[in-house]
């Protein structure tokens, strides 16, 4: 499994396509937004944007879905300030969590849960965390969105092997629409998905189209 603090993802070459990062909302009825926003640590209103070709990709993968069940979307674009906080939080927990480790461990740890920033694939507008409704209610799928991954279960792992059947068939759902339009997963959250960033690129031995992208830039271009 390769975690985002590999040295090659840090080396894949990315020239951003320019493509616009725009709003999720009211784009497909089967692709609903979760506007409480109490699961994710983002204030930022962007929140729920995404890179233009993210979004037709998720309308074609609402083709995919069986009846009576949507796509939620948790969180896409994340500004950069609150990617490098989110990491550092992380870091300074696990270092508690496990006071005998030493830093570069806690790094390792750390890239399971949170991506560092030189490389996260939020900010760039190409990442989203998704997960599934069905007659509109969440689906069992094996964890809360955005639990802690802990050993030797790991739960949040896309194919844990600890989870019921229920679960493990709601995640076949999930992975099935979304590798058919050419997402990528990172493996440790079965609900992060990425097309274009650095992850995607190395899974797919190509450049990365998209890029790092300041919050006030998105605001300027869609005013």
């Amino acid at each position: 499994m390769v975690l985002l603090n590999d040295e090659r993802i840090a080396k894949i070459h990315c020239v951003d396509n320019k493509e616009k990062i725009l709003s999720l909302k009211q784009r497909h009825k089967n692709i609903l937004i979760d506007e409480t926003r109490n699961q994710i640590s983002s204030k930022s209103d962007l929140f729920c944007y995404a890179r233009e070709s993210i979004i037709k990709k998720l309308i074609e993968a609402t083709n995919f879905l069986p009846n009576g069940y949507q796509f939620l979307i948790k969180e896409a674009y994340r500004p950069l300030s609150r990617q490098k906080k989110s990491f550092e939080e992380a870091f300074n927990y696990y270092k508690i969590q496990y006071p005998l480790k030493k830093d570069d461990e806690i790094y390792k740890v750390t890239c399971e849960y949170v991506a560092p920033v030189k490389v996260a694939g939020h900010p760039t507008g190409g990442a989203i965390d998704i997960t599934l409704l069905k007659d509109g209610i969440e689906v069992d799928m094996g964890t809360k969105f955005n639990d802690v991954p802990i050993a030797p279960e790991n739960l949040t792992y896309l194919y844990s092997d600890y989870i019921i059947d229920t679960a493990k068939v709601n995640r076949t759902i999930l992975i099935d629409c979304m590798k058919k339009i050419g997402f990528a997963n990172y493996p440790t959250e079965w609900w992060h998905w990425s097309y274009g960033d650095c992850y995607w690129a190395f899974l797919n031995n190509c450049d990365a189209i998209y890029s790092a992208t300041d919050e006030s830039e998105i605001y300027k271009l869609n005013t």
